[in-house]
């Protein structure tokens, strides 16, 4: 994992998939890099992702991309972001157990990784929001992380300099193909 920036979430692999948006019959450079950053062990992702994953390709091919998301040192991270963040990890980590987020979060915050996903961010302000509005996106920002989206992140691009973060898509595609220049 020494080479790893990036930790992809389900929706990111499922939109590379045959005949989804960003197939390689569509985007094939966008696809080929995006195999090649899995390749190159500067993505990867977690075991959870992989059970969630219903393809024939990633799954097998790329198997050895999928670290484990449960080991002792990380669940010390798991126990110490569910002190921060009580309502999230003791309701929806325990409501939905097959869920991969709160493992994605906890992994990527543990080794120090950008979240690749296309959750969208849920704003933080409203005083109503309560732990089932919570995504991957909203809850990184209230661990500090730098956060891009398409839609209510969009001035953070261009922002993210390394480290614990998430970003979008399309962010992946601009940071890496900037460091092709």
């Amino acid at each position: 994992m020494s080479n790893a920036k990036y930790l992809i979430d389900t929706n990111i692999f499922v939109r590379f998939q045959s005949g989804q948006q960003y197939d390689k019959n569509c985007f094939p450079i966008h696809y080929e890099n995006f195999l090649k950053l899995l390749d190159d062990g500067i993505a990867i992702s977690i075991d959870k992702v992989k059970n969630e994953l219903d393809d024939e390709f990633f799954s097998k091919e790329y198997k050895e991309i999928f670290k484990p998301s449960i080991t002792n040192d990380i669940t010390d991270t798991y126990n110490m972001l569910r002190s921060k963040h009580p309502d999230y990890f003791n309701n929806f980590a325990l409501e939905n157990p097959d869920d991969a987020d709160p493992y994605i979060i906890t992994y990527a915050y543990h080794n120090d990784l950008c979240i690749v996903t296309q959750d969208e961010y849920q704003s933080t302000s409203s005083r109503n929001l309560n732990w089932n509005k919570y995504n991957i996106p909203t809850l990184c920002e209230t661990l500090d992380a730098t956060c891009i989206d398409n839609k209510d992140k969009k001035e953070n691009v261009g922002k993210y300099n390394g480290g614990f973060g998430c970003i979008c898509l399309t962010e992946l595609i601009r940071i890496e193909k900037l460091m092709e220049k």
